[in-house]
């Protein structure tokens, strides 16, 4: 018995949303029964508070209904400050009020949306398809009724309620609808979010340390257990005595950092630039340039003088192994940014350094046996940021004054063309770059040519042949400087940089904050 009434109950269902006689151009519609997505009922009587009201008949499973919804959009900015209203009404009972609700917020829908699920509303209208349109004045009465599935019906539409707002003769007929039968409701469709979940933090790794009072040259990395380990140097002022490595760890869902602990100090030869990374084995690196000129020595100089050391760790950064020399052969480098783990499985670091006293950066390799080796250099700039393309070639760009230059390599960095200036302003300033999991570019620079504000961030889309324009993460006066970034395993980036030589910054972002910022409204 229970079957055969629910059968029935279908059936009278289905039959219920098929139209009845069509409303007439001129009679007046009177009160519209409607449901709220939520399911409140509500009755539109309303139409003498504005001068026009087009009633819609929509889907979300309707294919002329999404294509439609841009141009709809764009007409409704147009006449709703001139009190005009639109109306969304679905009368497909298989829809329920989320799935509306998700369609109109992924499609953009500015105008509101109620449910039919009995199909009164429609049979009241004689609605037939999806899109349908009746537009009424403030009488409720009709004076326009047509369809929006192509781009004459759209402009037929557009033109009446433009002459009925400027109490003008309406075309009383636009072309007849077109589109998905009411009464034929087709399947449900799972829609994409265009408009993505923007997300975007950021906060001090410290407020101040005792000890240090300038810090700069900070850098980021993932451990395996997913915590974020931030590393930098901080002293009385630059290459001072008492410059030391401080490292902060921040566990994941948690917005605090760690008290910053002294890693590597010592007055005769203090550590000046350092990267963290992580690489084989949950393995965690410390590669740091150690100040070997003589002292004492003035504020910002000796960094010609230093030599690259290495410390590990097997336990994500909270214990560490002897400090030791990275490669035995004497050569005078620092480190700026992280290194790269190529397709060939090499690790490639990039470092400032000379040769036969010419500046520039060289490009050490660690080998699967765990040795380090020299690969190629170049004398196109400083401080390189590197990446692999998919086609296997590498793109580096580099510290240079006015603007950043980049080089190529097409064997893993034992060779690189000449350096040529890109397009990107840069004041002599330390520069950041990642590959996202996604293959997208992400640089992080200073867009000025003389100074170290605006902090600034920028996509590419193909492989770094062109960049979008730069977005700002800091812009007030002061410096903000020797970015870091990295995409932890989230897919969000994070970025680490100097605050005003007070203190070390993170910034926490996804690739949604790029690009979307504006929702319809």
């Amino acid at each position: 018995m229970n079957r055969i009434l629910w059968m029935l109950a279908a059936a009278f269902v289905i039959a219920d949303v098929s139209p009845a006689s069509a409303l007439e151009l001129g009679d007046s519609v009177g009160p519209v029964n409607l449901a709220a997505l939520s399911g409140e009922r509500i009755v539109m009587n309303n139409y003498g508070e504005r001068p026009a009201t087009a009633v819609l008949f929509l889907s979300s499973r309707c294919d002329a209904t999404a294509r439609a919804i841009a141009d709809i959009n764009q007409i409704y900015r147009k006449i709703r400050l001139r009190n005009a209203l639109i109306v969304g009404v679905s009368s497909q009972a298989a829809e329920s009020g989320d799935e509306l609700r998700a369609f109109a917020q992924r499609s953009g829908v500015i105008f509101p949306v109620y449910r039919d699920p009995g199909g009164a509303v429609a049979r009241q209208f004689g609605a037939r398809v999806t899109p349908e349109l009746f537009l009424l004045d403030r009488r409720g009465a009709l004076v326009f009724h047509g369809g929006l599935h192509d781009d004459e019906a759209r402009q037929a539409f557009a033109a009446a309620v433009g002459n009925l707002l400027a109490r003008q003769p309406v075309e009383r007929a636009g072309p007849a609808a077109q589109g998905t039968p009411i009464d034929e409701p087709a399947a449900k469709r799972e829609l994409e979010d265009p408009y993505g979940t923007v997300f975007f933090a950021s906060e001090l790794v410290f407020e101040k340390i005792p000890t240090a009072a300038a810090h700069h040259c900070s850098t980021i990395c993932q451990a395996a257990n997913n915590d974020l380990l931030c590393l930098w140097y901080g002293g009385s002022y630059e290459s001072a005595d008492d410059q030391a490595l401080f490292l902060s760890r921040r566990k994941p869902q948690d917005k605090n950092w760690s008290q910053p602990q002294a890693l590597v100090q010592n007055a005769a030869q203090p550590p000046g630039n350092g990267v963290i990374f992580r690489h084989a084995s949950d393995r965690i690196y410390i590669v740091w340039a150690r100040m070997e000129g003589t002292r004492p020595m003035r504020r910002g100089s000796g960094w010609n003088h230093c030599r690259l050391m290495v410390r590990t760790s097997t336990d994500h950064g909270t214990t560490w192994s002897e400090d030791r020399v990275l490669l035995d052969e004497t050569l005078w480098c620092v480190p700026r940014n992280p290194p790269i783990k190529l397709a060939s499985g090499k690790l490639l670091l990039p470092v400032e350094g000379s040769l036969d006293e010419v500046d520039g950066s060289h490009f050490l390799t660690l080998e699967p046996d765990g040795s380090w080796r020299r690969a190629g250099f170049t004398r196109g700039g400083s401080q390189p940021a590197v990446v692999q393309r998919a086609n296997g070639s590498l793109l580096a760009y580099l510290r240079h004054s006015r603007f950043i230059t980049k080089i190529e390599s097409r064997d893993d960095g034992q060779t690189w063309n000449q350096a040529e200036p890109t397009a990107l302003k840069n004041p002599n300033a330390g520069i950041t770059m990642t590959r996202l999991a996604g293959g997208h570019l992400v640089l992080v620079f200073n867009d000025s040519q003389t100074s170290r504000t605006p902090l600034c961030i920028a996509r590419s889309l193909d492989e770094g042949q062109t960049w979008e324009k730069p977005l700002h993460l800091e812009s007030n006066p002061g410096e903000y400087s020797y970015p870091c970034i990295i995409q932890s395993s989230d897919a969000r980036m994070h970025i680490t940089y100097t605050y005003r030589r007070y203190a070390i910054k993170h910034v926490e972002l996804n690739e949604d904050w790029l690009v979307h910022f504006e929702r319809p409204d």
